[in-house]
């Protein structure tokens, strides 16, 4: 298996930029052959040309697609099965090329968006093929072997990126570490505060704070390293397990620094055009500002396609464990539904919309504030761009309200009300090498 390594930039409104480096070997594409009525005749028929079922063979057909390439450079099918090639000859970056402009003329080539989902796949970007398996996953109209490659590409069977075959294709593992470094504007998620109200029986009282309560920004570091391992004991079912460390340093306000390490399973099982999901993990969070706490999550979902979009249905359940202040332990129960669709005018980019409500619960009733009502409404549009790049835009607004007040002496215990509102831009490419470390 391959060990990878990604290198980008982190930038605030939680703006994302990200160029990663990892293992690359030759995959076999599935081919995509169409028609152009209006095209001239020696396009349609390298189109069409037999797939090659040797290396001497393809490249006598790379040579005679190369040497044609001006001519057919305005049909789709021609510079689909060209950048087939190239992708089959283990040379992504060609590929990438060829294919990107065939989908651009037809986005509709079902064989070229896959061996393009390949070809990022082989440079290290695995999101346009899991997109493609979420938004392919239902439908009926796709080739067999174009879904068969694509299902294939990460399983640890021939043609994977960043692995060497595996003698078993249930199993499929992958090991990841992640740097990133850029600013961000709240490195702490802090609210504004200047002043605090008391209500004694005499009168209100305005008190400035001799440390006013403010946002800290600030450049920031997360490293992250995560081993996944995956098995599939028959057709349409998945067990995962993983181990995922993360921790971030701010230079400037060391304070705000944090770690994370879980351990999460799921188990998920597909009938028809249902997939059911079962997940665990446990958590634990640690920081000079925040005491440490675990995390204990359960959660069971519910997917199926409809409509030309995904659909999601999930109920969860958590359980929160501080470190010293017992005071603060809670359970807390949600409920989220969230759509994927694909955009009318270009169904490689997927627009996502996504609702939670939930409630918390403290264990003990001294809690400051008491339970809490918790409400998000989350949008997600992403898709590809030219030249490889990818963008991913998120908007996420969430309110929490307390239901009882802190104290009758603060603000005549007025109940506390957050609302956060996050935007987040991430751009990836992936780039131009690929390293990797193998055992």
């Amino acid at each position: 298996m391959s060990f990878a390594g990604r290198l980008g930039w982190r930038a605030h409104a939680r703006g994302w930029v990200l160029v990663a480096m990892v293992a690359g070997s030759g995959l076999a594409p599935a081919a995509a052959h169409a028609h152009d009525a209006v095209s001239p005749p020696l396009c349609d028929e390298l189109a069409a040309a037999a797939w090659p079922r040797t290396a001497a063979d393809r490249r006598a057909l790379l040579q005679r697609l190369e040497s044609a390439r001006e001519t057919c450079k305005d049909h789709p099918a021609f510079l689909a099965v060209l950048g087939g090639n190239w992708l089959e000859d283990g040379n992504p970056e060609q590929a990438l090329l060829w294919l990107e402009r065939a989908l651009m003329l037809n986005p509709a080539l079902s064989a070229a968006q896959a061996d393009y989902a390949l070809a990022l796949l082989a440079l290290g970007d695995p999101t346009a093929r899991n997109d493609l398996l979420l938004r392919w996953a239902q439908r009926s109209d796709i080739p067999p072997l174009v879904w068969l490659r694509l299902q294939r590409s990460g399983s640890g069977g021939p043609g994977q990126a960043g692995g060497e075959p595996s003698t078993n294709s249930r199993w499929a593992q992958i090991r990841e570490i992640g740097l990133f470094a850029g600013h961000e504007s709240n490195l702490d998620r802090s609210p504004r505060l200047t002043e605090l109200t008391l209500t004694p029986p005499d009168g209100p009282v305005d008190l400035p704070l001799a440390q006013p309560i403010q946002p800290r920004p600030g450049t920031a570091a997360v490293a992250d390293l995560s081993w996944q391992v995956a098995y599939s004991p028959r057709p349409g079912s998945l067990l995962q397990f993983g181990v995922i460390g993360t921790a971030r340093s701010a230079p400037a306000h060391p304070e705000t620094d944090w770690n994370h390490l879980q351990l999460a399973a799921s188990a998920g099982q597909r009938w028809g055009g249902w997939r059911a999901l079962l997940q665990g993990s446990v958590s634990r969070f640690g920081g000079r500002l925040s005491e440490p706490y675990r995390l204990q999550r359960w959660g069971v979902s519910l997917e199926r396609s409809a409509f030309g979009c995904s659909h999601r249905l999930a109920l969860e359940s958590e359980t929160r464990t501080q470190q010293q202040s017992a005071i603060n332990d809670s359970r807390s129960g949600a409920a989220l539904w969230s759509s994927t669709c694909p955009l009318p005018f270009d169904d490689r980019w997927a627009v996502g919309l996504a609702l939670r409500t939930g409630y918390d619960d403290p264990r003990d009733t001294l809690r400051p504030g008491g339970a809490q009502r918790q409400n998000s409404l989350g949008l997600r549009v992403a898709g590809p761009l030219p030249h490889r790049w990818r963008a991913d835009l998120t908007l996420r607004y969430t309110q929490v309200d307390d239901l009882e007040g802190y104290s009758p002496l603060l603000e005549n215990n007025l109940k506390r009300i957050t609302r956060p509102l996050q935007f987040g831009i991430e751009l990836a490419r992936p780039s131009r090498r690929s390293t990797a470390a193998r055992r």
